[in-house]
């Protein structure tokens, strides 16, 4: 009997070492947590994330080939010197009897050779513009979605917390019980069991937290640390019905401006404007002329001016004319299938927010959960209840309860999907 009283003793011992190091490491792990709001994503993850600032020197390219079209093309200069001059035989004749013959070019744009290539530019750098925009929104979309899953882990966290620092008290009053023959230790040993799994879990979560906080820290790319999520359930609840409201007056369509519908049919435009360049190509080549003649034929100080032209007779585009029609029709139905999978999309995502918010709505509120967790703890200690059925209860009570956290979550990160769809320049 002493024996076992100072293994006991000892396995207390142990057990208040193992709380108290858990306390000193999650009250540090507590103060180095960054308190953030849903709403201080959208700054994040525009001015950290990598990805987006990819996109951004795919604009800066696109700036400068639409740069680089407003250009004319360059003059083209020819000079030409005698080698010996065939009167007096001198070499390099730089004197009144040499020759010096300069040629200037400069080429003409005629039939939209020109202007053609600037809107085709200028299509390109607005489909490059809406591209990132479009995925400036969806980078956002997954932070948000990422943020209300690090909530709820949290919250489940914090419950767990509670639980096992409840049970734990009743582990020891049991401990002490059994010890003095009032109990059985078989029922100790059951509470005993079900603290355990408790840890366990908890230790699970734990992993799926910190993959949480590496997501965040990876579409922020900023050194954010450990986050504390802070979410008002209730407040966006409320929003998503005033959303659901404003979806509801009118027939759910995605709106035209949305970057994804922007940035095909900007591409499409850029494709239309290939044909026209396409074509213009087919076009003679002219250019204007200038020569001045030294020592020629006619006499001295030769001047003249021309046009060169060239003759369409072999080569009249007809082959990169095709080509750009077959890119203008592959344009134009990506541009149908991306509008179709957005509205199905909508259509889809509005349905499983009005879904989900009315489950939400059918839940029983937590509060009540936490008063039936902390009765029955009570009615374990009265010994009014058996041990069976403290633990099938507790695990209904948490299972209830984690079950309204999941749903609410997922009605969050729905309602946030409904709004990229439903509401212009997120």
């Amino acid at each position: 009997m002493l024996m076992m009283c100072a293994n006991f003793a000892s396995m207390k011992m142990k057990r208040y070492i193992l709380v108290a190091l858990f306390g000193v490491f999650g009250g540090w792990a507590m103060a180095q947590s960054r308190p953030m709001d849903i709403g201080d994503l959208d700054s994040l993850v525009t001015s950290g994330n990598l990805s987006l600032r990819v996109l951004e020197q795919d604009v800066e390219a696109a700036e400068g080939v639409l740069c680089q079209a407003r250009k004319l093309d360059n003059p083209e200069v020819q000079i030409m010197h005698n080698i010996q001059n065939p009167v007096n035989k001198k070499w390099l004749d730089t004197g009144h009897d040499g020759e010096t013959d300069i040629q200037i070019s400069q080429p003409l744009p005629i039939g939209g050779q020109r202007i053609g290539k600037i809107r085709q530019s200028q299509a390109m750098l607005n489909a490059s513009k809406a591209a990132l925009q479009a995925a400036i929104i969806d980078t956002r979309l997954e932070a948000k979605r990422v943020f209300i899953d690090l909530n709820a882990a949290q919250q489940k966290i914090k419950a767990f917390d509670s639980e096992i620092a409840a049970l734990q008290k009743i582990l020891d009053a049991y401990q002490e019980q059994a010890i003095k023959g009032n109990i059985s230790r078989t029922q100790t040993f059951r509470i005993a069991q079900m603290l355990n799994q408790l840890r366990s879990d908890r230790a699970s979560l734990m992993i799926d937290e910190s993959d949480f906080q590496r997501q965040l820290q990876l579409l922020t790319a900023g050194d954010i640390g450990n986050v504390e999520a802070r979410l008002d359930s209730d407040a966006m609840i409320d929003g998503i019905r005033q959303l659901l409201l404003m979806a509801s007056q009118s027939e759910p369509i995605v709106s035209q401006e949305h970057p994804l519908l922007a940035q095909v049919r900007c591409q499409e435009e850029s494709a239309s404007h290939a044909i026209k360049v396409e074509r213009a190509e087919a076009l003679p080549r002219v250019s204007i002329n200038g020569e001045w003649d030294k020592n020629g034929s006619i006499g001295h100080n030769f001047f003249a001016a021309g046009v060169t032209v060239s003759m369409p007779l072999w080569n009249r585009n007809q082959g990169s004319i095709r080509a750009a029609k077959a890119q203008q029709m592959r344009a134009s139905m990506e541009r149908l299938q991306v509008e179709a999978d957005l509205n199905s999309s909508l259509r889809k995502c509005l349905k499983d927010v009005m879904t989900g918010l009315d489950l939400v709505e059918s839940q029983q509120p937590t509060t009540d959960i936490d008063e039936l967790m902390l009765a029955s703890e009570q009615q374990l200690l009265k010994m009014n209840i058996s041990v069976l059925e403290f633990v099938d209860l507790y695990g209904s009570c948490r299972d209830a309860k984690f079950q309204i956290i999941d749903s609410r979550a997922e009605l969050m990160k729905n309602a946030e999907k409904l709004r990229t769809l439903l509401i212009d320049n997120q």
